[in-house]
């Protein structure tokens, strides 16, 4: 009579398989986020904003900390470069927009929730850590308005050319302008109490 394998297996020859499985699993996870961290890792480095954004706080720390003035040539052409860039973003999310089939392309009940987040539990992040830190006052109201103010543009970009859910952003950027002024009036009411 022949015995299946199953049965003549012992607890501690299961007990070594589940431990090589979970192993296994440990070795996978880990790969994924090694290649998942390589991957962002490089696109940071070749990303341009990465370069602007270390060469403008190498620039900071050496021109506040010995007192160094651009000329104002290239003060000038920086601040022109400067302020184009955000309204090329602006550009950039318009033909996205367009290009979408409907203006709120990721759906209501989506741009509901990046609505909640931004406007609700943003400032109420903000009012957790500014208070126990012992923020009070004028500090503590301007630390809450910041955080109720609405979305960015520059998140867009990244979302745009990395494609990590554009549309959601998108809409969130539109709609947060939208009610950005009410919500701000709201916020102003409730913290002057």
């Amino acid at each position: 009579m022949v015995q299946s394998s199953a049965a003549t297996e012992g607890p501690e020859a299961r007990q070594g398989s589940d431990e090589r499985q979970e192993t296994d699993t440990r070795i996978r996870r880990r790969t994924k986020i090694m290649l998942l961290l390589s991957t962002v890792g490089k696109k940071l480095l070749t990303n341009p904003n990465s370069h602007a954004t270390v060469a403008g706080l190498a620039w900071a720390f050496i021109s506040f900390g010995c007192n160094v003035k651009l000329p104002k040539v290239v003060e000038d052409s920086v601040s022109i470069i400067s302020d184009g860039g955000l309204g090329m973003a602006m550009f950039s999310l318009g033909l996205f927009m367009a290009s979408q089939a409907r203006i709120v392309a990721c759906g209501a009940r989506l741009a509901l929730l990046a609505m909640v987040l931004r406007f609700i539990v943003g400032p109420a992040i903000m009012a957790g850590p500014s208070f126990a830190i012992g923020l009070r006052g004028v500090p503590f109201q301007i630390a809450v308005m910041q955080a109720a103010l609405p979305q960015g543009i520059v998140p867009f970009v990244f979302a745009k050319e990395y494609n990590v859910h554009p549309e959601i952003l998108s809409a969130g950027i539109i709609i947060g302008l939208l009610v950005a002024l009410p919500i701000a009036l709201v916020y102003y009411l409730l913290l002057r109490l």
